[in-house]
């Protein structure tokens, strides 16, 4: 079986094509391999290889071969890992602007803790102080954490970044090939709600899904209003819901595929020259 690579970026579009790959039910198998033909691939966002890997996890086949590839994305999914993940060639050493392609287990937070520590240093984050920093990272671990508790995915967590200085943003993104944000909160509620509704509900401040007395959502807070003044995005993918949180407004958009799992996207805009505290290390001396 071979499928077609379009064009990916990380928008509307690029997610939707990715939705797209992995509806693949009404296609009969020929064989057990499956071919990514990137033919007509002329651009592919690195850190897109996340969502990408979710889709492919909807093909029970015993290879994914990767074909026709153009040189300049060819050299950016062998420096991050991904064609390596594939069989297709072996990881080689990446450079600064490389937030590498994982897969983690359910049950690697520790190693999800370590790649964050280890990899988001010098990839153009604005200045934190060391309060804030520790609280930036614990909100991308409550994203894991949340993908670990919930998702339900057979194959695990998958990440990968992508650091462009010339384009001044960093895009962190992590992706499981669960249940999704609409079966939880359909649980949860125990009412029919579809997908848009369902991460429209899951963002709200103070909702969470869990079950523990250990409250959620704080960790997206942070990131929401980090990125309100920072003036990046999120982005939230779960089956067939996708909702955009940006500096001026948070759209939602039904997609055309069903996305097998949840994926989110951060993206940081790495022009910003401000230095950023919490609140709390704010003292009214310094106000003037």
């Amino acid at each position: 079986m071979q499928k077609k690579i379009s064009s990916i970026q990380s928008n509307l579009s690029g997610f939707n094509a990715i939705a797209a790959l992995a509806a693949k039910k009404t296609e009969p198998f020929t064989d057990d391999n499956l071919e990514l033909n990137f033919q007509d691939c002329t651009h592919f966002d690195a850190n897109m290889a996340a969502p990408l890997y979710a889709a492919l996890t909807n093909y029970h086949v015993n290879s994914v071969l990767a074909i026709n590839i153009r040189q300049e994305i060819r050299t950016i999914l062998k420096k991050n890992g991904f064609l390596g993940e594939l069989g297709v060639v072996h990881r080689v050493e990446a450079d600064q602007t490389i937030l590498p392609f994982w897969r983690f287990n359910r049950n690697d937070g520790v190693a999800f803790a370590g790649y964050l520590q280890h990899f988001m240093k010098g990839r153009g984050i604005p200045n934190m102080s060391a309060s804030l920093t520790k609280r930036f990272l614990q909100s991308l671990f409550e994203i894991f954490q949340n993908a670990a508790m919930h998702s339900d995915s057979k194959s695990g967590i998958f990440v990968c970044g992508q650091f462009s200085p010339t384009m001044h943003r960093l895009d962190f993104t992590i992706a499981d090939a669960g249940i999704g944000i609409r079966e939880n909160v359909r649980r949860h509620l125990n009412i029919p709600i579809n997908s848009c509704a369902a991460i429209a509900w899951a963002v709200q401040a103070g909702h969470t899904t869990r079950t523990t007395k250990q409250p959620g959502g704080l960790g997206l807070k942070l990131l929401k209003d980090f990125i309100h003044i920072n003036q990046g995005k999120i982005q939230i993918v779960s089956r067939y819901g996708f909702h955009e949180i940006a500096h001026t407004e948070a759209p939602f958009h039904k997609l055309d595929y069903d996305f097998p799992g949840t994926c989110v996207n951060i993206e940081i805009n790495t022009n910003d020259t401000r230095n950023y505290v919490l609140k709390s290390e704010i003292k009214s001396s310094d106000i003037f």
